[in-house]
């Protein structure tokens, strides 16, 4: 029996090895010509002599397979809010949820914004609130990953999440019911005094031709200033920024690209027309503006387009890339980080507004939308005086 389990152990052990063998080659490692696998041996070692520590003595049997998976998905999602890991056999279809996005800060899971038309829209559970439990289950050392997998579910499902407040000092209970919806990442108006008010709550495909029907239903009038809010954006497609970008700069880069290889810039795409003339451009922006949000405001703020209007944003420009190995695994990894056109670091710092106004979340008067339209209204030209720029990789 012992000869078996030694013998069964032993394949675990060759398997674990061959699948991080393949798993690098993918990556463009070559394992004949580097060290790179040789580096990982001691590791896989330890973790197949701990699985069969497991296996051999724990109180209760364990399905190794489930316990290496459950160990790989907290290893990804631990390295930030946007890694994960999907295995093969498991379906990518959509659940029904609750329409909260949630992003990691200080160890807390703080609720960036609600989807429109969701169980959460409208309700007591707002942008900056706290979850601390889910069906009075304490999240407290659950990943971002594990948290979103507990808000989704069958349609229908009660959900009771216990939530803080900013300034709270107790707690709040919130019934809400799973369900499927269609959300709408972005809508605009156009106001009496020819003001586009674009608001952007993610950056989903379609959202730039969404900007482009904006412009476009000014028809041959030229706008007097164009209002953009960013506020409680979780982020999405860096494709749609830089279409919307690009309607703005013709000069490169429109922001940088810095991955392990170097820093690459981002030019703007020819295919999108240039606006006729340059026009006052405000974006509003708090502390729940993320990631590819903040790419957008850091760019016209760098080219000396826009002002930005509100609070400091939250600090998260990291891209992502789906890496798929040969056994179906889709390993999604933070694999770039964005930067302002000359350098200006976004990650971790984020950016500070040139008109700083703080919302009150008990007002019913929007005084950050309120100043970014007099802003408009009143436009004195920026100086463009970037700084020393970065030089990009050859």
């Amino acid at each position: 029996m012992r000869a078996k389990r030694f013998a069964w152990w032993g394949g675990a052990f060759l398997a674990v090895f061959a699948i991080a063998a393949l798993c690098l080659s993918q990556q463009g490692y070559e394992p004949n010509k580097t060290k790179e696998l040789e580096s990982y041996f001691p590791y896989l070692s330890t973790l197949v002599r701990t699985l069969r520590a497991i296996d051999r003595f724990y109180v209760d049997e364990v399905d190794v397979g489930n316990l290496l998976r459950h160990g790989t998905r907290r290893l990804v999602s631990s390295l930030d809010s946007r890694s994960t890991v999907q295995f093969a056999d498991e379906e990518n279809k959509r659940q029904a949820d609750l329409g909260l996005n949630v992003m990691s800060q200080k160890g807390l899971f703080v609720v960036i914004s609600r989807e429109t038309n969701s169980p959460s829209d409208g309700s007591d559970v707002l942008p900056g609130d706290r979850i601390v439990a889910i069906n009075e289950r304490p999240v407290y050392g659950l990943t971002l990953d594990e948290l979103r997998r507990y808000l989704r579910g069958v349609p229908e499902s009660k959900v009771t999440l216990t939530v803080y407040g900013p300034d709270d000092f107790s707690p709040r209970k919130v019934n809400l019911h799973r369900a499927m919806y269609i959300s709408k990442p972005a809508d605009f108006a156009v106001g009496d005094d020819w003001v586009v008010y674009f608001r952007i709550r993610r950056f989903a495909d379609g959202v730039s031709k969404t900007f482009k029907r904006a412009l476009a239903s000014l028809g041959s009038s030229e706008p007097r200033g164009i209002i953009i809010d960013v506020r409680n954006n979780i982020g999405g497609s860096i494709k749609e920024v830089t279409n919307i970008l690009s309607r703005f700069e013709s000069s490169k880069p429109l922001f940088l690209r810095s991955t392990r290889d170097g820093i690459k810039e981002v030019a703007r795409d020819s295919s999108v027309a240039l606006m006729p003339k340059p026009v006052p451009v405000v974006i509003i922006v708090n502390k729940r503006t993320v990631g590819e949000a903040e790419v957008l405001a850091a760019s016209l703020r760098g080219h000396g387009i826009a002002k930005l209007v509100g609070e400091k944003t939250f600090g998260f420009a990291l891209g992502t890339d789906c890496i798929s190995t040969s056994d179906g695994t889709r390993v999604i990894l933070s694999t770039c980080e964005y930067e302002g056109p000359f350098g200006q670091k976004l990650h971790k710092v984020g950016l500070t507004p040139d008109i700083i106004v703080p919302m009150d979340r008990s007002s019913s008067e929007d005084t950050q939308l309120e100043k970014a339209r007099e802003t408009v209204l009143n436009w004195t030209p920026i100086p463009k005086t970037p700084p020393a720029a970065k030089k990009p990789a050859a």
